[in-house]
């Protein structure tokens, strides 16, 4: 099986009785009722995004229309509010019996 990883970062502010948990790279929001659920839906809602994608072929433009670019700088600095997350994607592919090298 091969994997790649995502490493990516979050946004978490309580609003109310809610934690709202924010990935800007993806636009991607998601809600929980402790700061470590909602952590862990948006890790959810992240790998699942990244997952639709590949297997609908349609990473590469998902990324550019979120503004991606290719790039060798360093990430920024978090806000205070900030936390990082790795989204572990497995890609599940099979040699084909029928093609010999």
């Amino acid at each position: 099986m091969l994997q790649i990883e995502f490493h990516l970062f979050g946004l978490l502010k309580r609003e109310g009785e809610w934690y709202i948990a924010h990935c800007p790279p993806l636009d991607i929001t998601t809600q929980g009722r402790t700061m470590t659920e909602a952590r862990q839906n948006l890790r959810e809602a992240s790998e699942l995004f990244v997952i639709s994608c590949i297997e609908r072929g349609s990473l590469d433009q998902a990324l550019r229309e979120l503004g991606f670019v290719p790039t060798k700088r360093m990430p920024r600095p978090l806000p205070d509010n900030g936390f990082r997350m790795s989204i572990p994607v497995p890609l599940r592919f099979q040699k084909n019996a029928l093609c010999r090298a």
